[in-house]
């Protein structure tokens, strides 16, 4: 296995077996431990300075998420994703979040968009050069969508769209540079107005060109990486 990335922090002990989980999904997201990496359980305990139980079950959990493959030999690593996959995944994202942002647009409260509002409008009219702009952007972004499938009112969908939204977050960041970040809040934008004039059918249509368009981006990163 790989050195492992900015796994060394203090692991929570009230909370032991989530910590590990968290630790271990943000090395995956971050890129840490890249697509193909196996993964011990002996060698990630001792890393984290845990027992093996709590990494099994993250392991687990990472499997169910679809971050994680076991292999035959019993031994784990990182899932890799091709073009195809990733296509997969996106037209996950367009049939779930579609879905939600069309009972969202029903049930979101006047104080909720106004907040989304308020923090989409202050970025977008942020330079992109200014100090941890990026982060911002990319920070909106996860309560935004989260905001959105967790006004649909329905738990499971919520938990599916998470477990989606896990996956992107691996791919984002072949396109998390400032233009396209400023487009994707551009995008979030139009959205928000749908849902402020309670248009359902608008807020789907924009959400699905919202999410074709992060496709558009991801594989574009791709094929220029692949051409270089």
């Amino acid at each position: 296995m790989t050195a492992l990335f900015n796994l060394r922090k203090p692991i929570t002990r009230t909370s032991l077996g989530e910590s590990v989980y968290q630790h271990i999904l943000e090395a995956i997201l971050t890129g840490g431990l890249r697509g193909g990496t196996e993964l011990s359980e002996v060698a990630l305990a001792a890393e984290l300075s845990v027992s093996r139980t709590p990494v099994h079950e993250a392991l687990r959990r990472l499997t169910a998420d679809g971050l994680v493959e076991q292999l035959p030999n019993r031994q784990a690593r990182v899932a890799a994703f091709a073009r195809q996959d990733i296509q997969e995944i996106y037209e996950m994202r367009i049939v779930l979040e579609c879905a939600a942002i069309e009972r969202a647009a029903k049930r979101l409260g006047d104080a909720q968009l106004a907040e989304l509002r308020q923090e989409a409008d202050a970025i977008a009219e942020a330079p992109s050069t200014a100090r941890n702009w990026s982060m911002r952007a990319i920070d909106f972004d996860i309560q935004f969508h989260d905001t959105l499938a967790a006004a649909a009112g329905n738990s499971r969908l919520h938990a599916e769209i998470t477990k989606v939204r896990h996956l992107v977050r691996a791919f984002c960041r072949m396109s998390g540079y400032p233009d396209n970040l400023r487009q994707a809040m551009e995008e979030h934008c139009r959205i928000l107005a749908a849902l402020e004039g309670r248009d359902a059918a608008g807020a789907r249509r924009a959400m699905a060109a919202h999410v074709q368009s992060r496709l558009d981006a991801v594989l574009h990163e791709i094929d220029a990486a692949a051409a270089r």
